[in-house]
């Protein structure tokens, strides 16, 4: 598998009045996208995300560090920029225009014309679902539909890498679910997605692999399996009764739901699932199902970030 993205201790300082002033907004950043996958990447507001994405779009330009696109180190190239799609966070489309007139647009500026153009402006608007709605004055899309066409425009020159900063967030459910099962095909077909957001559900429900940043610093990356670590059991049991249900959570496990006598219980790190099934078994409740317990990736971002918070309090207190 190839590598289409790639940042060699990419670093990025703001300078200010003063070197105390200086705003450090990546520090020695190390990722990787491969070919045919979707790179989910996540950190708070001001962690270094739209600094990243601005570098590898030529925006801006590095403090120190190198980056590569398509394997080419000189990224600022016609023939490197030509393989990058990207959708800003928040796309603005005069509203006077019709969805196809902004395609045709965007399209003058690719150096396309004619009929091939008119062909690919077909074309990325039925992968995108929106063929009836491009005589359409954008003043009368739905944020879902603005997104798609942002999508199509990103798509316009068919791009082996598209670069997403927050693709769905502001969308109603079904509007994500539809823009989420389009980047799984576009993956499927062979594109390799960077995308920035803090959908945190939707990028886990998407991602092949996630990095999370934090001031500047990656924390940690991986595949969605490594990140989500199934570290506890869940049990759900029948005939349970009140009382029964406290005595197992006194003895340690945990109740997530009890009503109707059937309870949920989580058996915690420190409890095997053997102590736990015996417990359950001398209230004699009926054992329904036993699953592995994953931690979800909100999760992962949340302990992830804490630990990073923790020990940069900690640094301070040493001062």
């Amino acid at each position: 598998m190839s590598v289409v993205i790639e940042t060699q201790d990419l670093t990025k300082v703001y300078k200010g009045m003063s070197k105390a002033q200086d705003l450090v907004a990546l520090n020695k950043l190390n990722i990787q996208v491969n070919e045919g996958e979707i790179f989910g990447y996540l950190g708070p507001n001001g962690s270094g995300k739209t600094t990243t994405i601005k570098l590898l779009l030529s925006l801006i330009f590095p403090t120190g560090g190198k980056m590569k696109i398509m394997g080419n180190p000189n990224i600022t190239s016609p023939e490197v920029r030509k393989h990058i799609g990207y959708l800003p966070e928040g796309a603005y489309y005069p509203d006077f225009l019709r969805g196809e007139e902004i395609l045709s647009y965007y399209g003058n500026l690719y150096g396309m014309k004619g009929a091939s153009l008119k062909k690919r402006i077909d074309e990325v608007l039925e992968v995108v679902g929106m063929t009836r709605a491009r005589k359409r004055l954008i003043r009368g899309y739905s944020k879902g539909m603005r997104q798609r066409i942002g999508l199509a425009q990103a798509l316009l020159s068919d791009p082996g890498i598209l670069i997403l900063d927050e693709p769905t967030t502001g969308l109603d459910p079904v509007a994500r679910k539809e823009i989420r099962d389009l980047l799984i095909q576009l993956r499927d077909q062979g594109k390799s997605l960077l995308i920035s957001s803090h959908e945190l559900l939707e990028v886990e429900l998407i991602s092949d692999r996630v990095g999370i940043l934090f001031e500047g610093v990656l924390q940690t990356s991986g595949t969605i399996d490594e990140l989500l670590t199934s570290r506890e059991f869940s049990i759900k049991a029948e005939e349970a009764a009140p009382e029964a249900t406290q005595k197992v959570r006194e003895a340690g496990l945990i109740t997530e739901d009890a009503v109707a006598g059937k309870a949920s219980l989580r058996v915690p790190e420190t409890m095997s699932l053997y102590q736990a099934l015996d417990i359950c078994k001398s209230q004699n409740m009926k054992i329904v199902s036993v699953s592995p317990r994953r931690e979800t990736l909100e999760e992962v971002f949340v302990r992830v970030v804490g630990s990073a918070v923790s020990s940069k309090e900690a640094q301070r207190g040493e001062r």
